[in-house]
C-alpha cells in the first residue's frame, strides 16, 4: 500500500491503533534523553537498565522521537520481533544508515547488506557451518591450554591472582576464531605473554602470516571503537573519519588481505601444476578453514576478505560475552558452579598429566559435548540475562503492520510507514516476569532441565563448540569456584554496550583442581 492508504488499511483490515509515546524526553528531538544516556555511567547510572529497558516494562511497545524528528518505535513484544525476523521479514532491511557505519571496517558481507546480496551471502555461508568439517576441537584445546597458562601462576593455596580475565577470554576467542577463519591462529594470546618476558615473536607483517600477531589483535580492538562510535553518531557518523580511522582501517584488513592473496595464489599454482602434470607434492592434511571453503565458490579477493572479516565481528564479540557473563554468574552462585564441576568430571575425567604432556588429540569430542546438558542449560540461561546483542533494529522497506503494541493495552497492530525504524530490546524483554516468572531476575539453569529451548539462539555452530569446549575444559581443570571480591558482589556490574553487550572488567581468581 501507499504511504497515503496505511492509516485507512490499518482501520479497516487491520484494526490498527496509535502506539504509546514515550514521556521521557522534553527537549526536541529527544537530545536531553540521549545527552542522559551517554552520561549514564559518570553519574553511576546504567544506560540498559535505567534508560533502555525500565520505559519498556511498562509499556511494552512504545514510540518515541529520534534525531531529525523521526518517529522510532521500540518494543518487547515476541510477537513483533518474530514478525520482523520470520512472517513478515521481506518488509524489513538493516538500512542504509547501519551499512554506511559498517563497511569502512567489515566491507560488503552478510551482516552489512540487504536484498539480493544478502540472499547471496546467506547461500554462501550457511553450507559452511553445517558440516561435520567445523566440529574440529583441535585449535580450540591448543587455545584453551594457552588460556589457563595466561592466568598465572596459583599461590600455596591454590589460587591465582586476582586480576581483570576479560582481556585474556577476547584473545582467547580471537585465537579460536582466526584459527577457524584462515586455517591459522593469530596467536594474539601467546604475542602478549611473550611480549611481556621480552621474547616477541610477532610475524613479519611483510609476510602475512598470522602466528604471534599481536598487531592484529590490537587493530581488530581499535576498529570494533570506531563502529561502535560510528553507530552510536547515527546520522553523524562520518564525524568519525579522522586520519587516525581512516589508519587503524587499513592496518587491519592489510593482514587478511595478505591472506587471502597468498590463498588465492597457492590455489593457483596448485590448478597450473595440475593442468602441466606435474606430480603435486605430499602435503599434510589440512584443517577446515572457513576461507579456504569460500574460495570453491568465489575468486573476488574483496569478497572473500570482506565475508570472512564479517564472521569474524560476529564471532569474537558474541562468543566472548556469553563467556564472560557466565564466568560472573558461576562466581556468584557456588552451588551451581560445583554441580556443574561435579557433572562434567563424572562425564569427562580430568586429562591426566601424561596426556597434558602429550598434546595430541583433543580430549573432547562435539557428539560428547552436546550430551553435557547442563552446561548448555547454563549457557543457555546466561543467554537469557545477558545476550550479548540486547538491542537491535530494522528499517521498514514498505508501509507494513506489527501484530500488537497499538492501543490503551498494547494489544492491537500498529501501522508502521515505510523508512520508520523499530528497535526490539531482548534484554528488557528476557526479563518480562509475566514471560519468565517472578524470578525473572535470577539464574536458575535447572529451570530448563525440562527440555525447554533456548531463549535465544547461539550465533554459530562454531561459536557454539568454542563455548561448550571452553566451560568443559574450565571445570575439569579448576576446582572453583571462581571467586569476585565481596563489594562486587554487592553491587550491580557494570555494562558497556558496545559491537556487544559486555562487562566492563571481570575481576575474578581461580581455584586449580586438586590444590
Amino acid at each position: 500500500p501507499s504511504r497515503a492508504t496505511v492509516p485507512e488499511l490499518c482501520a479497516t483490515s487491520h484494526g490498527c491503533e496509535p502506539v504509546y509515546q514515550a514521556q521521557d524526553q522534553k527537549w526536541p528531538w529527544g537530545i536531553d534523553r540521549m545527552y542522559k544516556v551517554l552520561t549514564a555511567r559518570k553519574r553511576g547510572m546504567d544506560p540498559l537498565d535505567d534508560y533502555f529497558a525500565w520505559p519498556l516494562y511498562e509499556h511494552h511497545t512504545l514510540q518515541r522521537t529520534g534525531l531529525g524528528g523521526a518517529q522510532n518505535i521500540e518494543t518487547i513484544e515476541p510477537a513483533n520481533v518474530k514478525a520482523i525476523l520470520a512472517t513478515r521479514f521481506d518488509d524489513w532491511i538493516i538500512g542504509e544508515r547501519r551499512h554506511r557505519a559498517l563497511r569502512p571496517c567489515q566491507g560488503h558481507n552478510i551482516f552489512t547488506s540487504d536484498g539480493a546480496f544478502w540472499r547471496h551471502s546467506r547461500a554462501l555461508l550457511r553450507p559452511q557451518f553445517a558440516r561435520d568439517l567445523v566440529n574440529d576441537l583441535e585449535a580450540t584445546e591448543k587455545a584453551t591450554r594457552t588460556l589457563f597458562e595466561a592466568f598465572g601462576r596459583v599461590d600455596e593455596e591454590g589460587w591465582t591472582r586476582m586480576q581483570d580475565v576479560k582481556p585474556m577470554l577476547l584473545r582467547f576467542v580471537l585465537d579460536t576464531a582466526t584459527a577457524f577463519l584462515f586455517g591459522e591462529s593469530v596467536e594474539s594470546q601467546r604475542a602478549l605473554m611473550n611480549s611481556k618476558t621480552g621474547d616477541n615473536v610477532d610475524s613479519d607483517p611483510g609476510t602475512g602470516r598470522l602466528a604471534g600477531s599481536n598487531e592484529f589483535a590490537e587493530a581488530f580492538d581499535e576498529s570494533s571503537y570506531y563502529m561502535v562510535t560510528r553507530i552510536r553518531l547515527q546520522q553523524l557518523y562520518f564525524l568519525s573519519n579522522t586520519k587516525h580511522f581512516k589508519k587503524a582501517i587499513a592496518l587491519f584488513k592489510s593482514l587478511p588481505n595478505r591472506i587471502v592473496n597468498q590463498k588465492l595464489q597457492q590455489k593457483q599454482q596448485q590448478q597450473h601444476e595440475k593442468e602441466e602434470g606435474i606430480p603435486s607434492k605430499p602435503q599434510q592434511k589440512r584443517k577446515f578453514d572457513l576461507l579456504s571453503s569460500l574460495m570453491q565458490h568465489t575468486k573476488d579477493e574483496t569478497e572473500l576478505r570482506d565475508q570472512t572479516l564479517g564472521v569474524l565481528f560476529a564471532s569474537r564479540d558474541t562468543t566472548s560475552s556469553l563467556i564472560l557473563w557466565t564466568l560472573i554468574l558461576l562466581a556468584e552462585h557456588p552451588p551451581i558452579y560445583q554441580k556443574l564441576r561435579r557433572l562434567v568430571t563424572q562425564t569427562f575425567p580430568p586429562p591426566s598429566s601424561h596426556q597434558q604432556e602429550a598434546a595430541a588429540s583433543p580430549l573432547l569430542d562435539f557428539p560428547s559435548l552436546k550430551s553435557c546438558r547442563y552446561v548448555q542449560h547454563v549457557l543457555h540461561e546466561t543467554l537469557r540475562l545477558y545476550q550479548p546483542v540486547p538491542l537491535n533494529s530494522r528499517v521498514a522497506v514498505r508501509d507494513t503492520v506489527l501484530p500488537v503494541g497499538g492501543g490503551p493495552a498494547g494489544s492491537k497492530p500498529v501501522a508502521i510507514r515505510q523508512g520508520q525504524q523499530v528497535l526490539w530490546n531482548i534484554y528488557a524483554m528476557h526479563r518480562r516476569q509475566d514471560l519468565w516468572g517472578d524470578d525473572a531476575l535470577e539464574f536458575r539453569p535447572e529451570s530448563l532441565g525440562g527440555g525447554g529451548g533456548s531463549p535465544a539462539q547461539w550465533s554459530d555452530g562454531r561459536g557454539r563448540r568454542v563455548r561448550v569446549h571452553a566451560f568443559l575444559r574450565r571445570a575439569q581443570d579448576l576446582s572453583g569456584p571462581a571467586s569476585v571480591p565481596a563489594k562486587a558482589k554487592q553491587a550491580r556490574v557494570e555494562k558497556t554496550i558496545g559491537l556487544t553487550l559486555a562487562p566492563i572488567e571481570v575481576r575474578l581468581r581461580l581455584h586449580e583442581a586438586g590444590r
